[in-house]
């Protein structure tokens, strides 16, 4: 009996470190052995003059690697903080290997799936990798944020408009005739309406005093010019309205006095006159019509730009600047996907993710169903198995009937 007993007892803890050894994570087995071949780092917003630096996000879909710290250094190699200026800016971007693999050395990397300009440094032991590349900063055309509203005030009076952009190192604001054939900067106002005056002709808010009549009906807009005036922008019009206008003062009535007829004199015949030439009146050159331009987005695979419905005055081609969102989760069975939308035209572009990690997927999942994510289905069909054998084993310890000795 005592015999059955140790076997027993040796069989339980052999069942008992099978099902233990059956629960260690099957990457633990592992350490070591994969090889990270390419690191990967998504931007949003390549470094933009006068862009706020919480607006730019880095990301990555690198296998295996995670992003432990990023930093934008300026040329001076100062850390970055409050919003990019004019010039180059180094992007930094240190990863660490996931537990059971290491960065190849000597591997290649990317940015948006661009390599060029492109460094990686791989520490001895493989256990991290630091990226870096340079961008020169980017002026963009100002974008409108806030368009003045029409605006009126008796005769005499003062109206006020304001308008913001975003991008913008300075400010002009304009009048416009009615008729749209009219247009010039308010500094040059005083030459068509000479009581009017002003402030703020170079901001973002416009006061104009002393309203005559005769503005009555005409137009304001603001002109947003980027760094070192580039490119421009304008808002939209407000028209200006005068209430009040007084009446013109009648003309005075004056009476003719007769003229007395003079007594003729005796006829003479006079010599003819020459005829004088005919005087060809001199050309007047019209001015042309101002134009506002209405732009909309074209783009390609690689860029984007503007054009004017109206005029069809094309600008310049800019890259497009993703914003990456994975739309698919990468799978043993299927590659997993990830969807670019450009933040300036919307244009939007899918790629490939790649498939997932197989050493700890079978094609059952049971480690998903169960809830016990990095088991294979091996090692919870044993761990299964060893604990039945251990509960069947107590069971028919504890039910089988004892032997009695016998009396000699």
């Amino acid at each position: 009996m005592s015999r059955q007993r140790s076997r027993i007892s040796i069989l339980l803890s052999l069942c008992l470190c099978l099902a233990l050894l059956c629960l260690v994570p099957a990457q633990a087995g592992a350490v070591g052995t994969g090889v990270i071949d390419r690191v990967l780092c998504s931007l949003n917003f390549e470094p933009v003059v006068m862009m706020e630096l919480q607006y730019v996000s880095v990301s990555t879909s690198s296998p295996n690697a995670a992003i432990t710290s990023a930093w934008w250094t300026d040329a001076n190699g100062s850390v970055v903080s409050g919003q990019f200026g004019k010039g180059n800016y180094t992007l930094h971007v240190d990863y660490a290997a996931n537990p059971g693999y290491v960065f190849g050395q000597g591997i290649p990397g990317y940015v948006n799936n661009n390599g060029g300009g492109v460094s990686v440094s791989v520490s001895a032991d493989g256990s991290t990798a630091s990226l870096q590349k340079t961008f020169e900063a980017i002026i963009w055309t100002p974008t409108s944020i806030k368009d003045p509203t029409s605006a009126s005030a008796d005769y005499g009076g003062w109206v006020s408009f304001a308008a913001s952009s975003m991008y913008a190192e300075s400010h002009e604001w304009y009048l416009e005739s009615p008729d749209g054939r009219s247009t010039f900067l308010v500094s040059l106002s005083n030459a068509n309406f000479p009581t009017l005056t002003y402030t703020g002709e170079n901001t973002e808010r416009l006061n104009l005093h002393n309203l005559p009549g005769e503005i009555d009906g005409w137009k304001v807009f603001c002109r947003h010019w980027s760094v070192d005036h580039v490119t421009w922008a304008n808002s939209r019009t407000a028209t200006i309205h005068v209430n009040n206008i007084p009446a013109p003062e009648p003309t005075a009535n004056i009476t003719p006095v007769p003229l007395t007829v003079p007594t003729p004199e005796p006829e003479v015949t006079a010599a003819p006159e020459a005829v004088p030439a005919v005087m060809e009146e001199p050309m007047v050159t019209a001015i042309p019509d101002a134009h506002h331009h209405e732009y909309k987005w074209l783009n390609d695979d690689s860029s984007h730009w503007r054009v004017c419905d109206s005029c069809g005055e094309v600008g310049e081609k800019e890259p497009h600047l993703f914003v990456w969102h994975e739309t698919r989760d990468a799978t043993a069975e299927q590659e997993g996907e990830e969807t670019g939308v450009c933040s300036v035209c919307g244009y939007t572009v899918t790629r490939s993710l790649g498939r997932a990690d197989t050493a700890s997927r079978s094609a059952l999942g049971l480690g998903e169903k169960l809830g016990l994510d990095g088991f294979s289905d091996v090692q919870i069909l044993v761990a299964g198995g060893a604990a039945a054998c251990l509960l069947l084993l107590i069971i028919s310890s504890a039910f089988k009937p004892k032997r009695r000795r016998r009396r000699r």
